[in-house]
C-alpha cells in the first residue's frame, strides 16, 4: 500500500510539474506575440527598399515590445528555457539588433538592415531547439531554408536544362519540407488556418515544379511568387 502511495504521490508531482512548465511557456508565447508579429513586419518590410518609413515605425514598435519582454523574462526564463545558461544574454540580443537595423536602415542600407533582422529568427529557433519544443514557427523556418536554396538555384539556372536539373535535385526535398510543417506540435488553435494554407503550398508548389520540370523561367518567376504568399501565411500564424 505505501509503495503504490509513493507511486502515486510521484505521479502527482510529475503531472503537477509538467503543468507547470506548459502554462510557463504558454504565457511567455502569450507575450512574446506582440512584438515578436512586428519583428515579423519589420522583416517583411526591409525586403523592400521603398517601406523605409513603414519599418523604421514596426522596428520601434518591435524593439519597445521586446525590451518589456526581457524585463520580464531574462532573470526568470519559463521552465522549458531553464537550462540555456545564457538565457539572459538571448533574451536581450533582439534589443540589439533591433537598434542595428534601424541604425543602418537611416543610412539607406535595407538590404543589410533585413539581414541582421534575420538573426532573431535563428535566436529564437534555436532556444526552442535546446528546450525541445516542437513549433510551428521552426518548421516554417525550415521550409524557408529550403525554398530560398531553390529559389537561388532557378534563378541562377542558364538555360532549360539546368533549370529541370534544378527540379530534378531539390523539388522532393521541397516539397517534403513543405509538409513536415504538418508535424509541429503546437497547431490545434490554428488548426483551420494552418490546414487551408498547407493546402494552398502544396499546390503552389507543384505548379512551380512543374514549371521548373518544362524548364521554363519566366513561369517559374512568377509561380514562386504563390510558394511565397502561402508559407508567409503559414509563418504569420501565432499559436497562443
Amino acid at each position: 500500500m505505501k509503495y503504490l502511495r509513493a507511486i502515486a504521490a510521484a505521479g502527482f508531482l510529475l503531472v503537477s510539474t509538467n503543468s507547470s512548465a506548459v502554462s510557463d511557456y504558454a504565457d511567455f508565447s502569450r507575450d512574446l506575440a506582440a512584438p515578436y508579429g512586428q519583428y515579423r513586419l519589420s522583416l517583411a518590410l526591409t525586403g523592400n527598399k521603398d517601406n523605409v518609413d513603414k519599418a523604421l515605425v514596426a522596428m520601434d514598435r518591435f524593439i519597445a515590445g521586446w525590451e518589456g519582454l526581457a524585463r520580464r523574462y531574462a532573470a526568470d526564463p519559463p521552465a522549458p528555457f531553464a537550462g540555456i545558461a545564457d538565457f539572459p544574454e538571448k533574451m536581450n540580443r533582439p534589443i540589439a539588433i533591433g537598434r542595428e537595423a534601424i541604425s543602418l536602415l537611416k543610412d539607406g542600407e535595407v538590404a543589410r538592415a533585413h539581414l541582421v533582422l534575420e538573426e532573431v529568427r535563428y535566436l529564437l529557433w534555436g532556444m526552442r531547439i535546446q528546450a525541445r519544443i516542437n513549433s510551428i514557427a521552426d518548421k516554417a523556418n525550415d521550409f524557408h531554408e529550403a525554398m530560398e536554396v531553390v529559389f537561388d538555384r532557378a534563378a541562377a539556372a542558364k538555360n532549360a536544362g539546368e533549370l529541370a536539373a534544378v527540379r530534378h535535385r531539390y523539388g522532393a526535398w521541397l516539397s517534403i519540407k513543405w509538409e513536415e510543417q504538418a508535424l509541429a506540435g503546437d497547431l490545434e488553435p490554428i488548426r483551420t488556418e494552418f490546414e487551408a494554407a498547407l493546402a494552398e503550398g502544396r499546390m503552389a508548389i507543384a505548379a512551380y515544379l512543374e514549371a521548373l520540370r518544362g524548364g521554363d523561367a519566366d513561369a517559374a518567376r512568377k509561380l514562386a511568387g504563390g510558394v511565397k504568399n502561402a508559407y508567409k501565411k503559414i509563418w504569420g500564424l501565432d499559436p497562443k
